[in-house]
């Protein structure tokens, strides 16, 4: 194979390699974004939930249904509340 091949076979290799390293960081973030608001989200959650259990000194269920908390997250405040308890 040529000098003139190799070389542009080369290039193309580290045109693929900082493509792919552009979209993996790309996906990255937006993975990262996409976990830190539902992390964001259940904290904030169990902080309301304890502070009205608190405040009211109702159950844990009783606190999750007045709060309404999403189904999607119910679980993960319930565990992070026993947790503490």
């Amino acid at each position: 194979m040529c000098d003139l091949s190799k070389g542009v076979r080369e290039e193309g290799r580290a045109e693929g390699r900082a493509e792919g390293r552009a979209e993996g960081r790309a996906e990255g973030r937006a993975e990262g974004r996409v976990e830190g608001l539902s992390e964001g989200r259940i904290e904030m959650a169990t902080d309301n939930v304890r502070s009205l259990m608190k405040e009211m000194k109702i159950t844990l269920n009783e606190a999750i249904k007045i709060l309404k908390i999403d189904e999607t997250i119910r679980s993960e405040v319930e565990k992070a509340i026993k947790a503490t308890n």
